[in-house]
């Protein structure tokens, strides 16, 4: 009997065992699939990220490079005006110069036409018709200042042909420009259409992959949070501020303060506030407030101030991204407010506000107080 309790309770424990094995080894995998989703959620996640960031990147580079083409086309069309006012001063000036040709040449052919009539066959018959010597010293006299008034209208009337010659090609030329101003401005036009056709489907494709990392953007906005609350005790005051004080007395905080009153005004190209911004005229706005000036685009302003590196990075400070991973043509710019992150006019279809600040693309920072 004992024997068959020992077999059985032996049997009763293994059988346990083996079931607590069986129960054990799905838990086990299950908690290993989770942890392979989460990683593989991760990766997904991290690449994401980095596309929107380089769509955004690129998106930035496109509202500089249109930017750049609307000033030109701008520029284009004042040397149009101006060029056309030119040929308006040209083609009157010829009619003037024209005009006062043939009344010299009609003057000329006039006191001819008279000689003849008269029964002068020219100067010679002026001359031997003297009665006298002194009347032929008097004839001579008066021939000698017919010819040199004929000289001199003749001068004039050659002067005149000469420069009405010379404005007709530069009116040539003035018109040959104008045509090639022309075809140029709608050359720049046809190009900027295309950036902007380009440009609005990035855009679509940067909102689509920004649905993919949701929870990150949660976590940004817990920070972004955090800041807006560090600056918030002291936005009253500057709003207060007036510039007057002097450059010496304004502190970072002010300035990031101030900067925080323009969250969600809308990126615009051109624009230098206070309704709407382009990167570098947001920050040209904001220092503006403080009595600072600074240049209007943001590779000029990443020319100017004091050079700061990345390390000794102060709030206020304006950090610069560019092409190539950071290292070829500035264009964006916005300003460190601290905790890695920066306040600035992002792009097309976005609007003021905070991100990180250590992007792919940083170039370098520069200090304007």
């Amino acid at each position: 009997m004992r024997k068959r309790l020992s077999l059985f309770i032996a049997i009763s424990l293994v059988i346990t065992i083996n079931g607590a094995g069986v129960k054990a080894a799905p838990l086990s995998d299950k908690l290993k699939n989770q942890q392979n989703q989460l990683q593989q959620n991760k990766t997904l996640l991290k690449n994401a990220k980095e596309k929107v960031e380089n769509i955004e990147q690129e998106i930035e580079h496109l509202d500089d490079q249109i930017e750049t083409k609307m000033r030109e086309v701008d520029n284009n069309k004042s040397n149009i005006r101006e060029i056309k006012k030119n040929i308006e001063l040209t083609e009157k000036d010829i009619q003037k110069a024209e005009s006062d040709t043939k009344k010299k040449k009609e003057l000329y052919n006039l006191r001819m036409r008279a000689m003849y009539i008269n029964g002068l066959g020219g100067y010679l018959d002026v001359i031997f018709g003297a009665e006298s010597l002194s009347d032929l010293f008097l004839r001579i006299e008066a021939v000698k200042k017919i010819i040199e008034l004929d000289k001199k209208i003749m001068q004039e009337v050659k002067l005149k042909q000469d420069n009405i010659r010379i404005k007709k090609e530069n009116l040539k030329d003035e018109r040959y420009m104008l045509i090639t101003a022309a075809n140029e401005q709608m050359e720049k036009l046809e190009i900027l259409k295309q950036d902007k056709f380009k440009q609005d489907k990035l855009i679509k494709e940067a909102q689509k992959q920004a649905a993919l990392y949701s929870n990150k953007v949660k976590n940004d906005e817990m920070v972004i949070n955090q800041i807006k609350q560090n600056v918030y005790g002291i936005t009253k005051k500057v709003s207060k501020y007036t510039p007057s004080r002097g450059v010496r007395n304004v502190s970072t905080n002010d300035i990031v303060a101030y900067s925080m009153k323009f969250l969600g005004k809308p990126y615009k190209w051109g624009a230098t506030g206070p309704n709407s911004f382009d990167c570098s005229g947001f920050t040209q706005y904001v220092f503006a407030n403080f009595g600072i000036k600074m240049p209007r685009v943001s590779r000029d302003q990443g020319k100017s101030g004091k050079y700061v590196p990345k390390s000794q990075l102060q709030l206020g400070d304006l950090v610069f991204y560019a092409n190539n991973k950071g290292k070829g043509r500035i264009h964006h710019v916005g300003i460190y407010i601290g905790n890695g992150m920066y306040i600035h006019a992002p792009r097309t279809g976005d609007v003021v506000k905070i991100s990180s600040a250590w992007r792919s693309d940083y170039a370098t920072a520069r200090r304007y107080r």
